[in-house]
């Protein structure tokens, strides 16, 4: 039903290094966590982002928790914030030492309802309202990954806020 009646973000100036570290600390105390080595490679300079604070907490929070999860109770999560100053865009990677997704679940990652969880642990929907969250922000998202040794997912976000165009 929350994917059905995504909300428009509700910007606001914000430092994405903040918002990652709720997150951690949100989550890094939990059982699942106990083995996990939580690894933050903040960029100490990075601008601040006109933003949905709430929203990317929701995208970081989807991504840290199916990280941990791939890595069935040890590895490390790599969090990593940068600049590139040339394109004006932050860049923010999730990094995990899991067993990384198969050639043929690629390209499905972000449709509704796909999910490779068994029953009763995963809806599917948090990846395809992470991916929904990033394009309202003019953001990109992407994903690598090998079988056996882990995934990384890129974002970037627009420093500056991006106007909608409407056609009059």
């Amino acid at each position: 039903m929350d994917f059905s009646r995504q909300r428009k973000p509700d910007k606001t100036v914000c430092d994405i290094n903040s918002v990652l570290e709720e997150c951690v600390a949100l989550v890094k105390n939990q059982a699942l966590f106990h083995n996990i080595q939580i690894i933050k490679q903040f960029d100490r300079d990075l601008p601040m982002a006109v933003v949905d604070p709430s929203q990317m907490q929701q995208v970081f929070m989807n991504l840290i928790i199916n990280a941990v999860e791939a890595m069935q109770h040890s590895g490390q999560l790599i969090l990593k914030t940068y600049f590139n100053p040339f394109e004006e865009f932050i860049h923010i990677e999730v990094l995990d030492t899991g067993h990384g997704i198969p050639e043929e679940n690629m390209e499905k990652l972000f449709d509704p309802f796909f999910t490779t969880k068994e029953a009763g642990h995963g809806t599917g929907l948090g990846l395809a309202i992470s991916y929904g969250i990033i394009k309202e922000h003019k953001g990109a998202i992407s994903v690598e990954s090998k079988v056996g040794q882990g995934t990384t997912f890129h974002i970037r976000l627009p420093v500056r806020a991006v106007e909608e165009h409407v056609d009059e």
